[in-house]
């Protein structure tokens, strides 16, 4: 639902910790979220929308050089690495083996070992507090309040033992966005053949992510 509205309508609810998220039957009889006290909205303007897709896909993909030059949109050149461990909430040398591997996610991400992970980011937060906050004075002041949401739906999964990768959905959603931007700011000068290249290549991020996740429910069964 967040990564929804941050990556493709660009209206984000930023505040949603437990009381306002609630579920209820829809007529249907399935389950339905509904979000309650709308304060803290923020509509992010398309240009920032995109390059921030642009990062998460880059992260979810761990395209190196990708998440360089998006985080240099952003206005973070040298310490696009600590920003990427901030966003993910994971050790940036795990990219680095993903992008090895060609993984999507690591498989400690989802075992005990996930734990010393945390550790490492509470080292990381301690080690270079000074240059956190200097990273978030030069970040765009709409990132702030997706930094928020970040660390409250971050704190939902660990109060749930979620499972959940977010790293994977929110990079579906972010390839998505990026997909359609593309399709759209071009459309009329876009050669056919160009068309069908960007589909291509969004369908077989799409076909990762499933692989992926028929992966991750085979070896949770």
């Amino acid at each position: 639902v967040f990564n929804s509205q941050v990556f493709l309508s660009g209206f984000v609810h930023c505040d949603p910790h437990p009381g306002n998220c609630l579920i209820r039957r829809s007529k249907r009889g399935t389950p339905e979220m509904v979000l309650v006290d709308h304060g803290l909205y923020k509509r992010l303007n398309n240009d920032f929308r995109i390059k921030y897709a642009e990062l998460w896909k880059s992260l979810m993909m761990a395209d190196l050089q990708g998440i360089k030059v998006a985080c240099a949109g952003l206005g973070v050149k040298k310490m696009y690495p600590l920003f990427a461990a901030m966003l993910t909430a994971r050790p940036y040398d795990e990219i680095i083996e993903r992008s090895k591997t060609g993984s999507l996610s690591n498989p400690s991400s989802v075992s005990q070992e996930s734990q010393a992970d945390r550790a490492v980011i509470r080292g990381y937060a301690k080690q270079f507090l000074g240059e956190i906050f200097a990273l978030l004075g030069v970040l765009p002041p709409q990132m702030l309040l997706l930094l928020k949401m970040n660390d409250c739906l971050r704190h939902i999964d660990m109060a749930l033992d979620s499972p959940t990768n977010t790293l994977v959905i929110a990079g579906k959603y972010a390839s998505r966005a990026v997909y359609e931007h593309r399709i759209q700011s071009s459309e009329s000068s876009l050669a056919t053949s160009r068309r069908l290249k960007l589909w291509l290549d969004y369908i077989k991020v799409i076909i990762r992510i499933h692989v992926h996740d028929v992966g991750v429910w085979i070896l949770s069964r």
